[in-house]
This record gives structure tokens, sequence and C-alpha cells, in this order.
């Protein structure tokens, strides 16, 4: 059974035109899976992209007249569309940030999504100053923060070099592994070694085998979880490398909690 997820993850590197013309079709919607509490125009805009016989421009126009926040015609219109009109179509919904309380539950998590496509799109441009004010607007209205948030907000922390509010996100979250080396490295490169310290102190006491950091090659591959472990080090290698000194950072820390 088909729904927006499978939509979503089902494109891969085809060709979006052609996946989306053999996507939306009839017999596609037989199958296909709409959120119980999407109300009627949601549905009937939905339905639209599956049944219209008109091009795929003509029924996201469709869509959108019956429901602008209808998540299909989204992401149709977002993977078709040249970025200046992407662009456009994100601000106009960004605009609408204060009539968010007014929205259904649906309508409320389409919107959601809809901005997390935004923080994904501003982050392709490499505009992640604002991608960051994008992201903290989606936890502030969702009222959460997830695991893929924190290390969203990381990962852009890291690249623009923001030590202070990189910091205030640790106080504030519980970091995994990737968050704590990222932050880490930030720190170091601001030369904060008291905060670097700390930081690194406690991802010690709460992350497993973060102790190895200075002896990678004493980990055994063959067990899961320490593979997990290598494999998230080796993905922030080429950030680690930015500050030569961090493995021997990490050792001497290390010592300290013997």
């Amino acid at each position: 059974m088909a729904d927006f997820v499978q939509l979503v993850n089902g494109l891969g590197d085809k060709d979006p035109k052609t996946y989306f013309e053999g996507f939306f079709t009839r017999s596609v919607f037989k199958d296909y899976q709409i959120d119980e509490s999407a109300e009627k125009d949601a549905r009937q805009a939905i339905k639209t992209m599956f049944t219209s016989s008109k091009d795929l421009f003509d029924r996201v126009d469709l869509a959108f007249d019956r429901d602008p926040l209808c998540l299909e015609a989204f992401f149709v219109y977002f993977m078709l569309s040249e970025d200046i009109f992407v662009q456009q179509r994100f601000e106009a919904y960004y605009e609408h940030l204060s009539d968010y309380g007014d929205l259904s539950s649906y309508q409320k998590h389409c919107f959601l999504t809809i901005l997390a496509f935004y923080c994904d799109f501003l982050m392709d441009l490499h505009n992640f100053t604002r991608a960051i004010k994008v992201q903290r607007q989606v936890i502030r209205l969702s009222g959460e923060l997830s695991k893929g948030d924190v290390n969203r907000l990381s990962f852009m922390y890291s690249v623009i070099e923001e030590a202070d509010d990189f910091y205030r996100l640790y106080l504030d979250s519980e970091f995994d592994a990737y968050d704590y080396i990222l932050l880490t490295v930030t720190l170091l490169k601001h030369e904060d070694t008291l905060r670097a310290r700390e930081v690194l102190l406690d991802m010690m006491e709460h992350i497993e085998y973060a102790s190895y950091l200075d002896h990678m090659w004493d980990l055994d591959e063959k067990d899961e979880k320490q593979k997990q472990f290598i494999d998230t080090v080796d993905e922030l290698y080429d950030t680690i490398c930015s500050v030569p000194d961090f493995y021997s950072f990490a050792g001497m820390v290390q010592e300290e909690t013997l």
C-alpha cells in the first residue's frame, strides 16, 4: 500500500517527471493510504493528483486550489520547478506561521512537513543561516525536539562554526556521538578548550566507547555497537581533521577520567 512517505522515498535517482507520471495513476490511487485525519478538501486534492487527466502541473494547480497544503501536489511542484519558484512558494508558506494555531491536526502535519522540506532546500543551497531559522520554527511549532532535529541543527551549527548557539543546544538537548563530536570540534576551532573539555567528559560518561576516541583501532568492527561508533567517527573524519590535535585532546581528557 502506497503513501506519501513511499512517494518521497521511491523517487531516488529516477527522473522525477517520469516517476510521477507512473505514480499518480488511478490504479495506484486504489491502494493509496490517506491519513484518517485528512478533511474532505484535502482528500479531494490528493484524488485530483491521481485521477485527473491533465498534465502534472495542471493537476498541481487544481490540487492547490482545493488544498494549498496538499503534500502530494507540493512534492511534485518542489521536484519539478526551478529553484526561484520553489523559494517563492516556500516563502509564501513561511509568511503564514502566525496562522498555524488555527489549522487542523492534519493541516499542521502538512505545514510542518513542508517547512522541513524548506530546511532541506536551504541546506542544499548552503543557506545555513536561514535553514537554522526555519528549523527552529519547526521545533517551536511542533513543541518537540527529536533526535533528527538535534542532528540537523548540530550539523548546521558546525558548518557555520556557531559555538554559542551550539553549546546552548547541548545544554537543552540529549546529544548522541554525532552531536558531541561536532560540538567539540566547533569549540576547539574557537580555542574554547574549557567548554570542549566539559563536552568531551560528558560524552565519555554518556556515550559508550567514547573513551576510545584516541585509540579507535582497539574497537572491534564485528561488534554491532562498536561498529556504529566507528562509523560515526568515520563519517565525521573530514570535520575532525579540521582540528589536527582533536585526537590528542581527546586522549588528554580521557586521562582525567582514569
